[in-house]
């Protein structure tokens, strides 16, 4: 039975204590130099230097040469192209009937090796891409933490200055489209769900809705799940629109970004330290954000820059989806919110923002607990939404990263091992499913890796067929470019038969059209060398066959860019 202080909602009383303490504060504090923040030592070792002998350290994956390989075409494709437009993560697109655009692009990155698209193929982004979509929190997030996960390592690996050079510009360009993301809100704590140029052609033609009418009401009158804003921060970003009602599959992108910011360049003197207090200053607006008590009595609320709740911007434990139910107990918001809240803790240093995460979270409220006992909503078998699942494996990932508390970090783990990963007895597992991000994750909660400290265990038997898995995945992925292609595994007599051959040669047993929303799924986990297109595999179906994409859009490969630069920045 489950502890009964796992369903205690939090008291009005002491959450108005904290706002009062937090506003005695006063925002200048987190410019001055950090306090001691009981059992969290924050250790921030001393950066490697390029050029020079290289810090010694095992990482949590050891890839395989070709593995490498594409990564440094992925890096390019994405500094190059994906985020030419904001310095991160967007879709990009070209019409089918472009051909020699297409053909620039490939040619680029499969017979150059530069950095620069106009400087090796003549033509601009600007003359290539058709179209540019938003920068979007979850893929945003993911690929400035991947680029802070670079940066680190080829520093910290001595490599040549030019390379690090290179990867700290990356880095940078990321930071201020991260402090872009909370400034165009013009609200302290609210960040953006995304954000697009105006003067490209794509998302950043979008109409644009005020925040108010005329007699101060919020538009639109019912909040949906995203509309597009001007600029709201007082003329510093009038080249973009902003869309709001972040939500908390994005809001978690952002967490990360923000916290593997921080590990890598907190004691870095080469980086920016304006940029550096910025971030710090962001971190602690949106845990404070946090930490309010809403219309309805609970706190862990994302807020918009109209003053209303964002449409799934509910993380509190009494809660399932976007209602609240007393008592609900819910392991997975648990799970995200302990991620999220420690990674903004990590990054603000402010002591009341640590007591409310120590004493309210993990003391009275016991939410590693709850994520432990009671994970619900994740596995729903054939129709499991894979957007829970990479939201389940993000906070876990914050969580186990950049979590001071052990028993908390030590409960969490037993929450991914038995109640994530592959829970004894159910079949569709993430255990069988080849998907990189959630392997990695479960290898670094298992060996208790952290931003604070390594781990001497081995791999061991559990460890290294998860990390061998999520290699393997890795390597299967298409090559750059990559264009979202139609995907025909199975035709209509193979699916009147219930059995396939996909277009590799893997024999799948279909189920039929009963997966989330109808989709057509196998038994098995379909292979990553065949499975249809995704911008982002982590949070798509594994055992979807077929897809129906029209080809024009070049895929970013932010997923494999976090999956790989976490399993080599990792530390063992």
């Amino acid at each position: 039975m489950m502890d009964a202080r796992n369903t205690l909602r939090p008291t009005r009383f002491l959450l108005v204590v904290l706002g009062l303490l937090c506003n005695a504060c006063g925002d200048g504090e987190t410019d001055a130099v950090e306090p001691k923040l009981a059992g969290c030592p924050h250790r921030a070792g001393a950066p490697g230097s390029c050029g020079g002998s290289a810090e010694e350290w095992t990482p949590l994956v050891e890839f395989p040469a070709g593995v490498h390989d594409a990564a440094r075409v992925y890096d390019r494709q994405f500094h190059a192209l994906s985020a030419y437009a904001t310095g991160v993560n967007a879709d990009v697109r070209v019409d089918l009937a472009n051909a020699e655009q297409r053909q620039a692009i490939a040619t680029f990155l499969t017979q150059s090796e530069g950095w620069d698209f106009e400087a090796s193929s003549g033509r601009s982004p600007e003359t290539t891409l058709d179209a540019f979509g938003a920068a979007a929190g979850l893929y945003a997030g993911v690929g400035i933490a991947a680029d802070a996960f670079r940066y680190a390592t080829l520093r910290d690996e001595g490599q040549s200055c030019a390379e690090v050079a290179r990867a700290r510009e990356h880095l940078q360009r990321g930071m201020r489209a991260l402090i872009l993301a909370s400034e165009i809100t013009g609200e302290p704590g609210v960040i953006a769900r995304g954000f697009a140029r105006k003067d490209l052609p794509g998302d950043g033609q979008s109409a644009t809705t005020p925040l108010f009418d005329s007699d101060g009401n919020p538009l639109p009158a019912e909040k949906d799940n995203g509309t597009w804003r001007e600029d709201n921060s007082g003329g510093k970003y009038p080249d973009y629109i902003w869309v709001d009602s972040c939500s908390r599959d994005m809001y978690v992108g952002w967490a990360l970004a923000l916290a593997a910011v921080w590990e890598v360049t907190e004691a870095d003197a080469s980086i920016d330290d304006e940029l550096k207090k910025s971030l710090r200053r962001q971190a602690t607006a949106m845990a404070r954000s946090l930490m309010q008590v809403g219309e309805e009595g609970y706190d862990l609320e994302i807020r918009d820059a109209d003053g209303r709740r964002t449409f799934h911007g509910v993380l509190n434990e009494n809660a399932i989806d976007r209602f609240y139910l007393a008592g609900a107990s819910n392991g997975m918001y648990g799970m995200m919110s302990l991620g999220i809240v420690a990674a903004l803790a990590f990054v603000s240093r402010e002591p009341d923002i640590d007591r409310y995460l120590n004493d309210q979270l993990i003391g009275e409220r016991q939410l590693h607990e709850l994520a432990r006992d009671n994970l619900v909503g994740v596995d729903l078998d054939v129709k499991s939404n894979y957007s829970s699942y990479n939201m389940a494996f993000m906070g876990a990932l914050l969580a186990g990263r950049y979590l001071c508390n052990e028993d908390a970090r030590g409960a969490l783990a037993i929450a991914v091992r038995d109640a994530l990963y592959a829970r004894p007895g159910r079949s569709r597992q993430p255990s069988e499913q080849g998907q990189s991000l959630y392997d990695f994750v479960f290898a670094h909660a298992v060996l208790d890796l952290s931003a604070l400290q390594r781990s001497a265990a081995p791999l061991g038997d559990d460890v290294a067929p998860a990390v061998a898995r999520g290699v393997a995945s890795l390597e299967e992925f298409r090559a750059p470019p990559s264009w979202d292609e139609p995907r025909l595994n199975c035709d209509e007599a193979e699916i009147t038969a219930g059995v396939c051959i996909a277009e590799d040669g893997t024999q799948l047993t279909l189920l039929g059209y009963v997966g989330r929303g109808d989709k057509l799924v196998s038994k098995e986990p379909v292979p990553m060398r065949t499975r249809p297109a995704s911008n982002y595999h982590w949070r798509s179906n594994p055992y979807e066959v077929n897809g129906d994409s029209t080809g024009t859009t070049l895929l970013p490969g932010v997923d494999f860019r976090i999956a790989y630069w976490l399993g080599r920045w990792a530390r063992r």
